[in-house]
């Protein structure tokens, strides 16, 4: 009897040591296929997209008519959104990257709002069937503190009268 319970101590006692192996190489395999955030949470599928947000301001989501002041024309266009640092300019021909040029945003039941801006990004080289709205991307620019605000106001205004989603 006393061999027999030697032999069931060593059996039990080997499979806990195999067990804790075991564990162990998966824990480590696991630690090493998540992310390390992510390895005390469980597996949750990755969300990043191969660009990074670079924006620094929420937009917000309006329908704003506007004006395009360079040296070649004075176009019609249409704001999407737009933040205190830019906004989408909704139009048939967008500018050249890098251009730079005065927008004058018709902001509702105020005076017009004359911007400096950039072209930052277009999507006038995007197949027209890819495209839902053409336009362009624009940065605010070399701007004075007091038209800032007023931006800011008119942004804020939006988001009261609920004209704007965030």
């Amino acid at each position: 009897m006393d061999n027999n319970f030697i032999l069931n101590s060593i059996g039990i006692g080997g499979a806990i040591f195999v067990g804790l192996i075991l564990f162990w190489f998966m824990r480590s395999y696991l630690k090493k296929r998540l992310a390390p955030d992510q390895s005390s949470q469980g597996y949750t599928p990755s969300t990043r997209t191969s660009w990074k947000e670079k924006r620094r301001h929420p937009r917000i989501a309006v329908s704003w008519k506007a004006s395009l002041e360079n040296s070649t024309s004075g176009d019609s266009v249409q704001l999407r959104d737009i933040s205190l640092g830019g906004a989408f300019v909704v139009c048939a021909q967008p500018l050249d990257l890098n251009d730079k040029f005065e927008i004058s945003i018709h902001l509702p039941g105020q005076k017009h709002l004359r911007l400096n801006a950039e072209v930052v990004w277009s999507n006038m080289n995007v197949p027209a069937e890819k495209v839902v709205n053409r336009g362009m991307g624009i940065r605010f620019i070399d701007n004075d503190e007091s038209n800032r605000r007023k931006l800011s106001d008119a942004l804020g205004a939006a988001l009261v009268d609920g004209e704007g989603d965030i």
